[in-house]
């Protein structure tokens, strides 16, 4: 059985995808004890569809297709797993190409179903002359047991829903100006397009479906998380108040979060929950990607779990699609794409941290980026839908809301010695001179396709 399985993925034509563009860089050439690389993230990101993008850029280069093995450990075909099966995949694929054991590419997607998946890793990789490459779960292969269960010898990736760029590949809009330069008529598509980005967000499977199918499906995926990715791992709630709970922090995406608030709020709905399960939750629901906490800006090395602290969803489409009509307005989405930009951005520079900056003399900016304990290199970014902006000479002042982000901004840029920082609008662009530093006023999809 196994030998004929492997032979059917040895023939497996990969399908048809659309690139991304996160930094996996290389991979190494085969050889024995080789980091092994793992693609985490939520799921029904595109963690899959990432391997076979790997896979054709190695046959691309000239590796041969039988000296790569993509096998998903979630075939049903195997029957019940044990610690034997992938020792089992593994030998009959060297029977079958016996030149693969002196070095090949192994890409093993839901290897979390395998028991005992991490000492088989570690076994292959430091006994075998191979470049291995694992996907998984969120529920079991997260981004905090890896160390761990793999004893130091990985690189873990984070796979995200689709950027804007990306989502524009997705939609046939792949002819984006040369050199970042782009004109009105490119500019007015680009804007529409990222209206649409902002509606649909980056889930993959999503995009080209008619609004009610997309709906339902990304209402699926946020109880599928729950269900499969926090509750049956950690087990911290029943599934009412866990789903009940994820629903109110995917809707409060880019709001200040109160978690007595929402326990009061479930008890009074009948809900049985307790603060402390509360707060382990959303723990829970950050380690699965599904939302993220943005703390306060503090260059102190302490953490406090139950400060005041905003909340992101992993992407602003499955927030829509999980909340009342008109419940998470424009500027919420908006937020949270840049959000997530920025963590795209920053992915894997742990020194690089996303805050949100306030002092007694500046009430908010919305993010900051930087070594909070070093103090150097930081940026500012503030979101707002739009500015309100009215240019000198055109007549009349700027408005109170404008001048209160660029407000903001200035006085934080005092604060950090910075001279400069960004206001991201839905469609502006402007360049603000204040006594404090320069304010530069971009379109959401200009800064987002920025390199």
């Amino acid at each position: 059985m196994y030998e004929q399985l492997v032979a059917e993925y040895l023939a497996y034509e990969l399908p048809t995808y659309v690139r991304r563009r996160d930094a996996l860089g290389e991979l190494p050439a085969p050889a024995r004890r080789n980091i092994i690389t793992t693609l985490i993230g939520v799921r029904r990101c595109g963690k899959t569809f990432r391997l076979f993008q790997l896979m054709d850029d190695l046959a691309r280069s000239g590796v041969p297709r039988e000296l790569m093995l993509y096998f998903p450990f979630d075939d049903d075909r195997l029957g019940e797993l044990d610690e034997l099966t992938a020792s089992r995949v593994l030998d009959a694929y060297y029977a079958l190409v016996p030149a693969a054991a002196r070095g090949c590419y192994l890409f093993f997607d839901e290897i979390q179903d395998i028991p005992n998946w991490a000492s088989f890793a570690r076994r292959v990789a430091e006994q075998n002359d191979v470049t291995l490459v694992l996907t998984g779960s969120s529920s079991k292969l997260l981004s905090l047991d890896i160390p761990t269960r793999l004893r130091g010898r990985s690189l873990a990736t984070e796979v995200w829903p689709l950027d804007f760029a990306e989502f524009c590949s997705f939609h046939g809009w792949d002819a984006l100006p040369s050199g970042q330069i782009f004109t009105t008529r490119d500019a007015a598509a680009l804007s529409q397009a990222f209206l649409s980005y902002l509606d649909i967000g980056g889930f993959p499977a999503v995009q080209g479906m008619t609004p009610i199918d997309r709906v339902r499906l990304l209402q699926a995926y946020a109880d599928e998380i729950v269900t499969k990715d926090v509750l049956e791992r950690f087990g911290n709630a029943s599934f009412r108040a866990g789903r009940r709970l994820a629903l109110a922090a995917l809707r409060s995406t880019g709001l200040k979060f109160s978690v007595n608030k929402q326990v009061n709020a479930m008890r009074g709905a009948g809900v049985s929950i307790s603060s402390e399960s509360a707060y382990a939750l959303l723990d829970d629901f950050q380690d699965a990607h599904l939302a993220f906490k943005l703390a306060d800006y503090s260059r102190s090395i302490a953490d406090n779990p139950k400060a005041a602290y905003k909340l992101y969803s992993v992407d602003q489409g499955l927030s829509l699609a999980v909340a009342p009509a008109s419940h998470v307005d424009l500027g919420q989405r908006l937020e949270t794409a840049v959000f997530m930009g920025l963590k795209r951005r920053h992915a894997g520079d742990r020194d690089r941290v996303i805050a949100r900056y306030s002092s007694p003399a500046c009430p908010e900016v919305d993010f900051v980026v930087g070594d909070a304990l070093l103090a150097a290199e930081y940026e500012l970014v503030q979101v707002a839908v739009e500015s309100g902006a009215t240019r000198p000479g055109e007549g009349g002042a700027r408005s109170t809301k404008y001048r209160s982000e660029v407000g903001n901004l200035e006085r934080a840029m005092a604060e950090t010695s910075l001279s400069t920082s960004t206001l991201v609008t839905l469609d502006e662009e402007d360049e603000v001179s204040t006594p404090g530093g320069t304010v530069r006023v971009v379109p959401a999809w200009k800064w987002f396709l920025e390199k």
